[in-house]
């Protein structure tokens, strides 16, 4: 149950605080006062989708925080415990959602924060908001299928969740059986192309890293000239100077002898003489190396060119399969693989044959299950309704579930036929009403008017409540189309469902705005140069006169006060003939 809701910053609200009754609260005012914005605030609560106009001019984000009272919802309290949210021995759910202008989200549950989708999934379990046009959903036969499917309960619910699995398994499995029937000439063109693609790549017999040893052999293959010049130069420098002056070793031994003379005679020079002896040693080691190296040195233009040729193969299978000699070989094997499956074909096709006589067959027998089940459901859900719209004062109107099937030669078997299937079942659903005696049923969507299609709706949402144990029930002028002793009956039954659940109603109607107990007056102010939408509970007198403005329009009259202190008196008896208590309030 919502127990209060605190609004910052959407649209027209600077800042407002509403505490509801346990049982019916209907809000109400002029129009264009913003009524509906008490609505979109619950919606964005509970995950609902926000964009930039509702924030408020000069803010820089909305906030919204609602508080429930959690009580006897075992679904509620697993999932509660399923995301690690505890719920204190107050019993209180406290949902706090903060957006931004650039729709950044911060949402916390009870001081923990969660995502946008886990609001919405709480949504479910605590209220159930009906829109301004929900109702016109009710002229879709989708709808109408997950209506009464909904109704039909959890185990209808799992069969068709199981049903849609396989549906999408044979939808896979169609999809390859049709691929591999696919035109000859077509596939022989498909063969012809693998083939060459795997001969062309296969004869080049590649080797991973080969482009990178041949691009290192073409660089020193094309600076041989270069490698020569400088290797000769630098032995000539270490051993034999052919400039006329003496090579690095000469010098090094000339030097390593004037230092065997003395260094007998100073200590300090043995070190020094060791490690010119050394250097010699080095020297003589390089200038071998260097020779070595000359003469391995290779002028080889023909070799420069069979790498060049071979660089340019590799490069063109990399422009065609792929920018590495990996990715190449990866690309062949593919193409073998798909050689492979198709060479396997008509293995495959019929093993796919086999396989889809099977899936049908299991397709079926899921579509017979839920067609029994919704048969019944539709059975018990017509009574349901029918009960329910003579107490909207409809109690003449026949309703109708229709079910049927779309026979296809290539569908799968359904009581002895072949008939369409769909993620949804083999079943058709249609809703047929007939609101005036002796009319035929026709489809809802030809027949019924605005009015009926609210009362049609408040009568399956009053039902499926009761299945689903939704605590609130929030409508947003579910009135729509309607009067007289019409929208008296959809007053008495609100307040009836208000007896055992919360019901939230924004309303235009006097003969609903009397009958709640606890009625909001929503009005625009202009404070300080800026519109506000302000909100506040109604005393006894206060709702005299905004009955009295409900009644007469513009002009209020000590006729229509009287009207309306009249309205609230019969309220007052009503509730005390069928629900058994009275307002606390007397009324002056």
């Amino acid at each position: 149950m919502l127990q209060e809701i605190s609004v910052k910053n959407l649209a027209l609200i600077d800042e407002i605080r509403l505490e509801f009754d346990p049982g019916f609260n209907v809000l109400t005012g002029e129009t264009g006062a913003g009524k509906s914005i008490i609505i979109d605030a619950l919606s964005l609560a509970l995950g609902g989708r926000f964009s930039s106009e509702m924030l408020r001019s000069g803010a820089e984000s909305v906030t919204v925080e609602a508080v429930f009272l959690v009580e006897n919802s075992a679904p509620l309290k697993k999932y509660l415990e399923s995301i690690g949210v505890q719920i204190g021995p107050d019993k209180t759910l406290i949902i706090q959602r903060e957006i931004g202008a650039s729709s950044k989200n911060r949402c916390r549950v009870n001081g923990q924060l969660v995502t946008v989708l886990t609001l919405s999934k709480l949504g479910e379990y605590l209220l159930d908001i009906h829109g301004q046009h929900e109702h016109q959903s009710l002229l879709f036969s989708d709808k109408q299928l997950e209506l009464l499917d909904e109704y039909c309960g959890s185990f209808c619910l799992r069969v068709k969740e199981e049903l849609a699995e396989v549906y999408r398994k044979y939808q896979d499995m169609e999809k390859e059986y049709h691929s591999l029937q696919q035109n000859e000439a077509d596939l022989a063109r498909k063969i012809e192309l693998l083939e060459f693609q795997v001969k062309e790549i296969s004869d080049a017999k590649l080797v991973i890293g080969e482009d990178e040893d041949l691009m290192k052999e073409r660089e020193i293959l094309g600076a041989s000239e270069k490698l020569y010049e400088a290797a000769v130069a630098s032995y000539q420098a270490l051993y034999e100077d052919s400039s006329g002056g003496q090579a690095a070793v000469e010098l090094l031994g000339a030097a390593t002898r004037s230092l065997e003379q003395v260094a007998g005679i100073d200590p300090r020079l043995e070190q020094i003489l060791n490690s010119l002896q050394e250097a010699a040693c080095q020297v003589e080691d390089v200038s071998r190396e260097l020779r070595s190296y000359q003469g391995e040195i290779q002028f080889n233009p023909e070799r420069l060119a069979v790498i060049e040729e071979r660089l340019e193969e590799i490069n063109r299978l990399k422009r065609k399969y792929g920018p590495t000699i990996a990715e190449i070989l990866l690309y062949a094997d593919k193409c073998s693989q798909e050689l492979a499956g198709i060479s396997n074909r008509e293995e495959r096709s019929k093993q796919l044959e086999e396989e889809l006589v099977k899936i049908k067959a299991r397709l079926g027998e899921l579509a017979e299950t839920l067609n029994r089940h919704r048969q019944l459901g539709a059975q018990k859900l017509e009574q349901a309704i029918v009960q329910q719209l003579s107490e909207l004062n409809m109690e003449k109107t026949q309703f109708k579930i229709s079910l049927t099937q779309v026979e296809k030669p290539e569908g799968i078997p359904f009581k002895g036929k072949t008939v369409e299937v769909s993620a949804n079942g083999a079943d058709r659903v249609e809703f047929q009403v007939a609101p005036n005696p002796g009319e035929g049923l026709k489809p809802m969507a030809k027949i019924a008017s605005g009015g009926e299609l609210s009362r049609i709706m408040l009568a399956l949402k009053s039902i499926l409540a009761e299945l689903d144990q939704i605590p609130t029930m929030v409508f947003d002028e579910i009135d729509v189309g309607i009067g007289g002793r019409t929208a008296q009956a959809v007053a008495e039954k609100l307040l009836l469902i208000g007896q055992s659940r919360q019901v939230i109603c924004v309303t235009h109607l006097p003969q609903i705005g009397s009958l709640a107990k606890r009625h909001f007056f929503i009005e625009k102010k202009v404070v300080g140069n800026r519109t506000e939408v302000a909100v506040r509970v109604l005393s006894m007198n206060e709702r005299v006169e905004e009955l009295s403005r409900m009644l007469g329009g513009a002009q209020v009259t000590d006729t229509t006060r009287q009207h309306a202190r009249e309205m609230l008196m019969l309220a007052e008896r009503l509730r005390l003939k069928k629900v058994g208590h009275i307002h606390q309030e007397k009324l002056t």
